[in-house]
């Protein structure tokens, strides 16, 4: 009777493990079917990576340029001291995009007497040196003689592969002065726009 006993819980035990397995490759064979489980030789991995764009500004410009006194009755071109040097622009937008820097005179010495298209600007004359990480053949100098009326002269401007810090040195302005103007101590202010 012992052996009786012992041969149905065996073959109960046998027909449990049977359905078990049974079950389990069921399952498997469904959970492949809906993407569950997946056999492949290969998976992927999503990578991201943020480049911030930087600084992008002009800084050095010169303080002061003054032009020697004239006497009056005397018609003169006057070359400004200092010369415009030091200018200095960095762009580290990471954008590819070009850059100007052009010069005017919003606030003219007086535009009765002397007004801003007697101030020529000369930024052809000047160079242009790699500060830090920039390709002097990417940025030009202005194509020669302008005045600062109106829209101004360009000192400099960077195509779109410009990108790095440079500086501007040797460009002038020269002032017209065709002796008629009053006695009088003039004053102006030169912008420098970045854009």
């Amino acid at each position: 009777m012992e052996r009786a006993i012992l041969y149905r819980i065996e073959n109960q035990v046998r027909q449990q493990l049977f359905g078990a397995v049974t079950l389990l490759v069921l399952g498997l064979m469904l959970a492949n079917s809906f993407g569950i489980v997946r056999s492949q030789t290969s998976d992927n991995t999503n990578l991201s990576f943020n480049v911030t764009a930087g600084d992008f500004y002009i800084m050095n410009a010169p303080n002061a340029i003054n032009f020697t006194a004239q006497a009056f009755g005397v018609s003169n071109n006057i070359t400004g001291v200092p010369e415009i040097d030091g200018v200095t622009v960095k762009d580290y937008r990471g954008n590819s995009a070009a850059w100007d820097v052009t010069c005017n005179g919003l606030n003219n010495f007086d535009d009765t007497y002397l007004p801003s298209n007697e101030i020529n600007l000369f930024s052809n004359a000047g160079t242009v040196f790699n500060v830090e990480n920039g390709d002097t053949n990417q940025v030009a100098v202005g194509a020669g003689t302008g005045n600062l009326g109106g829209a101004g002269s360009i000192l400099l401007n960077g195509s779109t592969a410009a990108a790095g810090v440079f500086r501007y040195d040797n460009g002038f302005l020269n002032l017209h002065v065709d002796g008629d103007e009053p006695a009088d101590t003039y004053t102006a202010v030169m912008v420098y726009t970045l854009t």
